[in-house]
């Protein structure tokens, strides 16, 4: 049987330097970081708060905010640099092959006006179709994402409606553009309760098979992560230091940091192997101070004099598996 021919990246980023100049000094939010996500799958971005993974997202589709800029790097979507792209040459890309779902509904829905109205809007500015037909379409995108009763929800403004459905009305509006490659989630779950959460991500899922849109998972959680990623990208204090394949790196996990993260996560008590939650020792380390080397030394058991002023080069734990650490493969 012949080797089938490699996949080709949907986006490939590369070299990406993201920093904050402030008054105190300047924060380097995302460094050197390299990504590729391929036609059709789920990669999870994942890290706790402040490791860069939205300066990431927000610098994908240009909307980093001020005093955030782009150093340097490229972020090639479909065979072009979007970095440097101005506004219109931008708006051809947001909206219309990249779409995002943001973390809080409540802040990114218009309060005023019906949730019906702001799809029909996407609709109207990117397939320019009438209005009336605009609306109508919005209550199909919104029996899609299973909002009961579509129609009547179409007439209701964001506060009607429980955080569960204004999510999937965020995820709505992201499926309104014409032909959707690229579907940004960060934190698609967050201040959901865990029956909502799971119906979410199912529903990301069954939305991915049915128009196969890529789509990058941004979370802090590694349970999710473990249901619904096929490759994985940790990233800690603007450092990219683990990825691999989902089994790769959720069984053999080769960073101190991706260890820490899932050995936070509950077990089941019933079972034999189960064992009290481990906390990662120590605190995040202030993005101004953060220096050359590897920025989880402070809290690393591991950690030695190298770790402190240089940072490790990639370690191949397996096709695919890389870890950013030292002592990768011998702790």
């Amino acid at each position: 049987m012949a080797d089938s021919p490699p996949r080709e990246p949907l986006l490939e980023i590369s070299g990406l330097n993201v920093s904050f100049h402030t008054r105190r000094s300047v924060v380097r939010a995302v460094r050197d970081l390299d990504l590729s996500l391929y036609r059709g799958e789920t990669l999870a971005l994942v890290g706790e708060s402040g490791c860069g993974k939205s300066v990431t997202a927000h610098s994908i589709t240009q909307l980093i905010p001020v005093p955030g800029k782009i150093e340097s790097g490229r972020i090639v979507f479909e065979g072009r640099d979007l970095v440097g792209l101005t506004e219109k040459e931008i708006r051809a890309y947001r909206g219309e092959r990249i779409s995002m779902i943001f973390q809080e509904p409540m802040t990114s829905l218009n309060p005023v006006f019906k949730v019906g109205h702001q799809i029909a809007d996407i609709l109207v500015t990117h397939h320019r179709i009438p209005r009336k037909a605009a609306f109508e379409k919005a209550i199909e995108l919104l029996d899609l994402v299973k909002i009961p009763a579509p129609k009547r929800r179409a007439h209701a403004y964001p506060h009607q409606l429980s955080g569960g459905m204004r999510q999937r009305v965020m995820i709505a509006m992201a499926l309104a553009s014409p032909s959707p490659g690229l579907l940004i989630a960060d934190e698609p779950t967050t201040a959901l309760d865990v029956t909502i959460q799971a119906q979410i991500l199912e529903l990301l899922n069954d939305l991915q098979r049915k128009i196969h849109v890529s789509i990058l998972l941004i979370t802090h959680d590694m349970g999710v992560v473990a249901e619904n990623a096929e490759r994985v990208i940790v990233m800690y204090a603007g450092r990219k230091v683990e990825e691999g394949d989902l089994e790769e790196v959720i069984g053999r996990a080769a960073h101190p940091y991706t260890r820490g993260l899932l050995n936070s996560l509950p077990s089941n008590p019933k079972y034999e192997n189960a064992r009290r939650l481990e906390a990662i020792r120590g605190t995040v380390p202030d993005m101004i101070t953060v220096g050359d080397g590897c920025p989880f030394a402070n809290r690393c058991a591991w950690a030695a004099e190298v770790c402190g002023w240089e940072f490790p080069a990639a370690r191949e734990m397996a096709p695919g598996h890389r870890a950013w650490c030292h002592f990768a493969g011998t702790i």
